[in-house]
């Protein structure tokens, strides 16, 4: 961040950011998946291994969350 080769500021590209944050060693699929719901606002991401159905789109991280929030979706599924 500090170098500028990774924006998540509230302009920044999701695709773009995606990108450079996996370039970053040690950061995996499921964490920019975290990073493009929390800080990047996306509202339809489904981490990787998570069975979440088409038919949720485009709000598939704000099911997901609300799931989650309500018990009725571990973190692990």
């Amino acid at each position: 961040l500090a170098d500028g080769a990774v924006r998540l500021d509230p302009g920044a590209d999701r695709d773009d950011a995606e990108r450079a944050l996996l370039a970053v060693p040690g950061v995996d699929a499921r964490t920019v998946a975290v990073v493009r719901t929390r800080a990047l606002g996306d509202p339809d991401v489904a981490p990787p291994g998570t069975d979440v159905p088409d038919t949720w789109r485009p709000w598939r991280s704000y099911a997901l969350n609300h799931l989650r929030a309500a018990g009725d979706w571990e973190n692990d599924r």
